[in-house]
């Protein structure tokens, strides 16, 4: 092969690739290489298994297949038979078909719990317990008579927030006093 004329063997016998000069100028350095190197560009791509069977099953054809074999001339012709739709559905159609009336179906039924869930909620809502909303009012008083406390001691410098919530004192006390009645 042409590779094999470019080694050459040095004092101690040891293989090489002379240095070369390449295109700009530079020179490429020596490269040593064992007994029966085969350059990059000369080694054979890689090819699978899978790619290797393939290339013969076509060469082939297909196994079982006993029809005549075709050829690298023949070329397949559309005929007015393959360009007619077909009348029915098939099957995979059909099951797409029931999946979206089943969808349909679905979605109506959910539109009908989601609307009957919110009036439910709507009612719940704005018929709160007693004992719980006393208990919220009670935790609300608290807090605020715990800021201000903090307030009086001087700890605290109250900001716009606490203000409010400060001014809502009477307001807590007279819904509180509703609900004990």
């Amino acid at each position: 092969m042409d590779y094999e004329a470019n080694l050459q063997r040095d004092a101690q016998g040891r293989l090489f690739i002379p240095p070369t000069q390449r295109p700009d100028g530079s020179w490429r350095p020596v490269k040593y290489v064992k007994e029966g190197y085969i350059p990059q560009e000369e080694v054979d791509s890689y090819r699978s298994k899978g790619k290797i069977w393939s290339e013969g099953v076509k060469a082939v054809g297909i196994p079982g297949y006993s029809g005549p074999k075709a050829t690298v001339n023949d070329s397949y012709k559309l005929t007015n038979d393959d360009l007619k739709k077909p009348t029915g559905m098939s099957k995979s159609q059909k099951k797409r078909q029931k999946k979206k009336e089943k969808k349909a179906d679905e979605f109506q039924i959910e539109e009908v719990t989601d609307h009957i869930t919110e009036k439910v909620a709507a009612v719940e809502l704005t018929q709160p317990e007693p004992g719980k909303k006393r208990k919220t009012l009670l935790k609300k008083l608290k807090a605020i008579q715990d800021l201000q406390q903090k307030v009086d001691d001087g700890d605290v410098t109250p900001d716009k927030d606490q203000l409010e919530k400060l001014s809502r004192k009477s307001e807590i006390e007279a819904q509180l006093a509703a609900l004990e009645l």
